[in-house]
């Protein structure tokens, strides 16, 4: 999947957020959208995603223009990993696969996701394996793992391209770097999932296959 961007352009009012921005993902990989605060880069994502229409210029999904009309077919093909992931007090499985009723739920695939997020671990000392219930707000749950079961739930609806919003910028550099570890990990097992995440330290510049700044 393709993404590319033309001459974005976003105001607000008579402020000028992101001005004639250009560029093209054409393989997959792990990218970082780079740039100070108030550069833009969460007007930028929210652009991507469709959320927010351009005053000029357009996002464009394998050479087809990104329109309010067909936003609901690209965002099945699109997960939004935020830096404050939202918990069900329910099972780790019900919280990976949100939205499917408990009984649909492909346990497989669960696990098969589980283990490609480096989860495992945190599995194995669950009394109940996927059916434990992680409490409110995900009160069993570190900050780090937090961001995996927000990765493992975009991966289970089979997002072929991911979005990272600060995603880790309340974590410590230990575990930041860990779940930069483990989304390295990700990308090289699957070779066909594109990643985009806003870099706020340089440490995670290193994960990148491409730095892409925001003036």
């Amino acid at each position: 999947m393709s993404l590319e961007v033309k001459n974005l352009t976003k105001k607000y009012g008579d402020k000028t957020v992101v001005d004639g921005l250009s560029f093209a993902l054409k393989e997959p990989g792990v990218y970082a959208l780079l740039g100070t605060n108030g550069a833009g880069k969460t007007t930028l994502f929210n652009l991507l995603l469709g959320f927010y229409t351009p005053d000029e210029g357009g996002v464009y999904i394998d050479g087809k223009e990104l329109t309010v009309a067909n936003r609901g077919g690209w965002l099945r093909y699109a997960g939004y990993v935020q830096q404050d992931v939202f918990i069900l007090d329910a099972s780790l499985a019900q919280n990976i696969a949100l939205g499917v009723k408990p009984e649909d739920i492909d346990r497989k695939k669960v696990e098969r996701i589980i283990r490609e997020v480096s989860l495992s671990s945190y599995l194995d000392q669950l009394p109940e394996g996927i059916d434990t219930r992680i409490g409110e707000m995900g009160a069993k749950l570190s900050g780090g793992q937090k961001q995996r079961v927000g990765i493992a739930r975009a991966l289970y609806k089979g997002a072929d391209i991911l979005f990272f919003d600060e995603a880790t910028s309340a974590l410590d550099s230990a575990t930041e770097g860990e779940i930069n570890e483990s989304i390295l990990e990700l990308s090289r097992s699957r070779r066909d999932l594109t990643i985009i995440a806003i870099a706020h330290r340089e440490s995670s510049l290193a994960f990148c296959d491409r730095i892409i700044e925001i003036l």
